[in-house]
């Protein structure tokens, strides 16, 4: 082979690395571009709520309620809140042996889902979280409790429909929605702890909390 011959194909072949080279690059940003607007930017966790009720006179049993939030914040500027209250009954009395007279009621887990506005002043995190704009639910009931099970308002069925309207009429996912979802609320975090206080979202909590 010629020295010009040689010269032609070893510039081919760094044409060709190059190409590919260049279009490796390329689609690794588009891939980064695609993903970038649901990067987690924060995750926070609440204290723990106790709240009890008393299931009196149709049952003889009080009930106390654990509760916990977490807020998972995005690039996008979305958010989803979830609140986990789990449920036990009985005596409600822990003795030192270790052992405890409860029933386990089981347990409500809801995800909201929105947008939101974050600020940072004077070493505290303000996360301005808007009104739900869809939600997501798991409860499990024991002892006849009627558990509605799982529920998505962007998925709705004829299921999910009457499952949520109990006893009564069948719910549309708008008015299920509506009668969960809590107005805008600004929620304080410590960043350094990234977490912040419990927060009872909705008026209709305030008895029980």
């Amino acid at each position: 082979m010629g020295k010009r011959t040689a010269k032609t194909a070893f510039t081919a072949i760094c044409m060709v690395m190059m190409l590919v080279a260049l279009t490796a690059c390329g689609s690794g940003t588009d891939g980064e571009k695609s993903g970038a607007s649901n990067n987690p930017t924060g995750y926070y966790a609440s204290t723990t709520n106790v709240a009890f009720t008393s299931a009196y006179p149709e049952h003889t049993f009080k009930r106390a309620t654990f509760g916990v939030q977490s807020i998972e914040t995005f690039a996008d500027n979305t958010y989803i809140l979830t609140s986990t209250g789990t449920s036990f009954s009985g005596a409600l009395l822990f003795e030192d042996s270790g052992k405890y007279d409860v029933v386990p009621r089981g347990a409500d887990i809801t995800k909201y889902y929105g947008t939101v506005t974050v600020k940072d002043e004077d070493g505290l995190r303000t996360l301005e979280l808007s009104q739900p704009t869809s939600v997501m639910v798991n409860s499990s009931y024991s002892a006849g409790a009627n558990p509605i099970g799982y529920l998505n308002t962007l998925a709705w069925t004829d299921e999910m429909g009457q499952a949520a309207g109990g006893e009564g009429a069948a719910l549309t996912a708008e008015q299920y929605l509506e009668s969960v979802s809590f107005p805008a609320t600004s929620i304080i975090v410590d960043p350094a702890r990234a977490s912040f206080d419990y927060t009872v979202l909705k008026e209709s909590e305030e008895a029980t909390h």
